[in-house]
């Protein structure tokens, strides 16, 4: 403790480190392109992915309603936590989208801007502008 770590000292600390330069590295570029494709402004960043989970969560909830594994009672409890967590997270919808997209393409998309990509920017894309979107007409949670 207090000496600066030394690369090969810790092949253990040193893959991490490797490992995060890569994710840093990563999530800049995934950035530039959601500036480039308007899903940040053009000085924006994602804080946070929680909504990938957040989002995750509302959809699980809704699946166990639908086989029967909760009640109606309990998926809107689940609901319910699901928009607090996001509320307290996110400060509007383009901000929870743009941690999602995030979120969903680290997940699965590995940088090649393919399906995972293009499907939720299509989907951010309508909701924002079409009129009758959920969330141009219904306030965030």
């Amino acid at each position: 403790p207090g000496e600066p770590h030394r690369p090969g000292e810790d092949p253990e600390l040193d893959q991490f480190v490797t490992h995060l330069r890569g994710l840093v590295g990563k999530v800049l570029r995934y950035e530039a392109r959601f500036r480039a494709d308007e899903l940040l402004p053009p000085d924006g960043h994602v804080g946070t992915v929680a909504a990938w989970d957040i989002g995750r969560a509302s959809k699980m909830a809704r699946w166990g309603r639908g086989a029967r594994y909760a009640t109606h009672a309990e998926m809107t409890k689940a609901l319910e936590r699901a928009s607090e967590a996001a509320r307290a997270t996110y400060t509007s919808w383009e901000t929870f989208s743009a941690g999602y997209v995030l979120g969903r393409c680290l997940h699965f998309d590995e940088e090649s801007f393919g399906s995972w990509y293009t499907d939720v920017l299509r989907a951010h894309r309508a909701l924002t502008t079409d009129p009758d979107s959920p969330w141009l007409t219904v306030p965030f949670p």
